[in-house]
């Protein structure tokens, strides 16, 4: 289906309710872990901000933090993602234009996921709790500082606010090193194999 040369508004739109709703039904392909649940959600937004104008993958991004939240019961973990996920495609739009290869574009981006991903996770829980919340994020970050031996030693060197944000940045790793691993994996094959003729169908 070859979208056509209209008005950019309604193709943008068309775009956005796309790869939205790719992210929303590829969230549900996920691993519950303890503290974090990897998933493909994160593969259409790195397609859309490869093949797309930059907002199609932003707010493809939110939907998929939104539909994750609903889906996993997880809002503190997963809406931060989505904020995450969004400033990812951000950075993946912007590297698609300058590499000669839009598969590097694919890793780096993903890659950077450590940075927004597990950054924005780990300092929405880290200064919610700091600043006394008592919702559901503050029994995850206590479970965490009893479950790693670290945590005390950093309390004990650092303001209380940013030792929380460091727990949760660690203990959120292994779950984002897997849907890195994952989507780098599914969307490099999709960008490698048809991403001309996807370039050419969305134009």
């Amino acid at each position: 289906m070859t979208l056509g040369r209209g008005s950019k508004r309604p193709k943008m739109v068309a775009l956005i309710a796309i790869f939205g709703s790719l992210s929303l039904l590829f969230t549900q392909l996920w691993v519950p872990l303890f503290f974090g649940n990897p998933n493909l959600g994160s593969t259409p937004i790195t397609l859309a901000a490869v093949l797309c104008p930059m907002p199609v993958g932003v707010v493809s991004g939110i939907i998929k933090g939104l539909g994750a939240s609903l889906w996993t019961g997880q809002p503190y973990i997963e809406m931060p993602a989505g904020v995450g996920d969004a400033l990812m495609a951000i950075l993946t739009n912007l590297l698609s234009k300058r590499l000669k290869r839009k598969v590097y574009a694919v890793v780096v981006g993903q890659l950077s996921r450590y940075l927004f991903t597990s950054g924005m996770i780990a300092l929405y829980i880290g200064l919610a709790v700091s600043l006394g919340s008592s919702g559901p994020e503050a029994t995850p970050l206590q479970s965490l500082q009893k479950r790693l031996p670290m945590s005390m030693y950093l309390a004990s060197y650092l303001p209380p606010s940013l030792a929380n944000i460091l727990i949760v940045w660690l203990a959120i790793s292994p779950a984002v090193t897997l849907s890195i691993i994952a989507n780098i994996t599914v969307s490099a094959a999709v960008i490698t194999i048809a991403g001309e003729r996807l370039e050419e169908l969305l134009r």
